[in-house]
């Protein structure tokens, strides 16, 4: 017996099994491969849209990355029980002939093994062999299991996302519009209870992200179906409602300040795991546009003042948008971009180009 083929068989299996318990039953995010293959596939791809602008390479790589964490786990798993049956000549043999087994019948005999179908035409020899060939469909079965248990929950979770990045886009396309959309001439009349309903969904998806780390990978082409560029857009409508107006004007206090600490409990989720804050300060929402819908706003010099404490917030939502492979212009004034027009009556469907 080849001692080596069997240590370094049951490693690789034991390694793989390790990450697969971590990534789908436990909530602290994806295990060491599954991480790893998931950001360095993600970087190559943003790596090729940084270079020349392709959202479609994004979308299709986030459901690649989900796709190949189960490839790879079923991958590793078959090579390793695949050195473990080749330790020994007699480990496997035919099953009519009882000839010892060749490489590619062995690698055969492992994957009809590990899918749980039965043993095929080939057997285990002896007592060991065949204690390690239930232990192989075991290991199968509980993969296959726990694989599809970790996809279905991911792509319901994916759903959920875009739905919220639709209702954020519906109040409005950028930090600006939000307010100008929500403000009546006197007030911002039912914001607050939008914000009220914002804060669990906001919460929801910041728990969703770190239960599934893969979520941070699905990009969207259509911008009014964008989580990051809504959630930044949002969080920069709260910068202005809280600094940029005064405080007479504010909708529910309680309504502010809890949707604002939901979505900074998301930032913090990303910020521990995918990424720093950007080295660069984004621009501040112009208060113009506010102005000129008739809000009374503080001073040009007072907003700059009051949000240099934000400085490392508003560096974080720029390193998002940055790594979702959008630019800070995506979700500047509503003079340059308007998201949420999309989603108005008066432009039809066929008129709309999302992206």
């Amino acid at each position: 017996m080849q001692i080596l083929l069997v240590v370094l068989g049951l490693f690789i299996v034991a390694i793989v099994s390790l990450d697969v318990l971590i990534t789908t039953l436990t909530l602290g995010g994806g295990g060491p491969i599954t991480s790893r293959l998931s950001s360095w596939l993600w970087m190559i791809a943003l790596k090729i849209h940084n270079w020349r602008s392709n959202h479609r390479l994004l979308l299709l790589t986030g459901w690649t990355i989900l796709v190949a964490i189960a490839l790879l786990w079923y991958a590793f798993t078959w090579l390793g029980w695949t050195l473990f049956f080749s330790a020994e000549n007699s480990a496997v043999i035919n099953g009519s002939d009882k000839i010892p087994a060749s490489w590619i019948e062995r690698i055969y005999f492992t994957g009809f093994t590990l899918s749980t179908l039965g043993l095929g035409d080939y057997q285990p020899h002896g007592k060991i062999w065949q204690l390690a060939t239930a232990i192989c469909s075991a290991n199968g079965f509980f993969l296959v299991t726990l694989t599809f248990a970790y996809l279905l929950p991911v792509v319901s979770a994916a759903t959920s996302q875009r739905q919220l990045a639709v209702y954020i886009s519906a109040l409005g396309g950028t930090a600006d519009d939000i307010l100008v959309r929500a403000w009546n001439g006197e007030d911002f009349g039912q914001f607050a209870q939008h914000l009220f309903a914002l804060a669990p969904m906001l919460s929801q998806q910041g728990e969703a992200h770190f239960n599934y780390p893969v979520l941070h990978y699905f990009h969207n082409l259509e911008r009014d179906q964008s989580i990051v560029l809504s959630l930044v857009a949002l969080d920069e409508a709260m910068t202005l409602l809280e600094y940029g107006l005064p405080k007479s004007y504010h909708p529910d206090r309680s309504a502010l300040g809890t949707a604002r600490r939901a979505n900074a409990a998301y930032l913090n989720t990303l910020k521990s795991a995918y990424f720093k804050p950007s080295d660069r300060d984004p621009p501040l929402p112009d208060l113009e546009s506010l102005r000129l819908a008739g809000m009374p706003t503080v001073t040009d010099e007072e907003f700059h003042e009051a949000t240099k404490k934000l400085k490392k917030r508003r560096r974080m939502l720029l390193a998002l948008l940055e790594n979702d492979g959008w630019k800070w212009d995506a979700i500047a004034s509503r003079k340059t971009t308007n998201r949420a027009s999309y989603l108005d009556d008066g432009t039809t469907i066929n008129e709309a180009v999302l992206h």
